[in-house]
């Protein structure tokens, strides 16, 4: 298995947007060193930094940990994707992980700016904007007159 940086927490793009919105209410770092576990500090806590580390917990729960984990990590994967592309993505991740990599990651999701999408809107045609301007007004996109 590859050298591991310190991880920490995975996040998938709509997560990464959220973050972005609201405040952050925790910090929560992986480490590998003496058996690996987790340090979380809760932001307005009183406690400070918490370590938990994987080695305390019982072998039933140690067992049942790494396909919870295995789960959050393919699941993160398909994040803001779905169908093909979605399954493209977890089995990307998947196989990082059977080769060692655990910074594998699925390429991001395209986004649509909305500049874009009006600027592709005053390259129509008035016939094709008569039917676009209504449906683009729905979605909140605000159109130049």
């Amino acid at each position: 298995m590859k050298d591991q940086p310190e991880l920490t927490e995975e996040q998938g793009p709509d997560e990464v947007a959220k973050k972005k919105k609201s405040k952050k209410k925790l910090t929560k770092e992986v480490y590998l060193e003496n058996g690996g576990g987790v340090k979380i500090t809760v932001l307005g806590g009183e406690k400070g930094e918490m370590d938990f580390p994987f080695s305390a917990y019982p072998a039933t729960i140690q067992t049942n940990l790494g396909p919870f984990g295995e789960g959050h990590k393919l699941g993160d994967a398909a994040a803001g994707r779905a169908g093909v592309d979605a399954e493209a993505a977890i089995i990307k991740v998947n196989e990082g992980l059977l080769a060692g990599d655990w910074t594998t990651r699925a390429p991001a999701v395209p986004k649509v700016k909305v500049t874009d999408i009006v600027a592709n809107y005053l390259n129509m045609t008035d016939k094709e904007k008569k039917v676009a301007g209504p449906l683009l007004a729905a979605l909140g996109i605000d159109l130049p007159a």
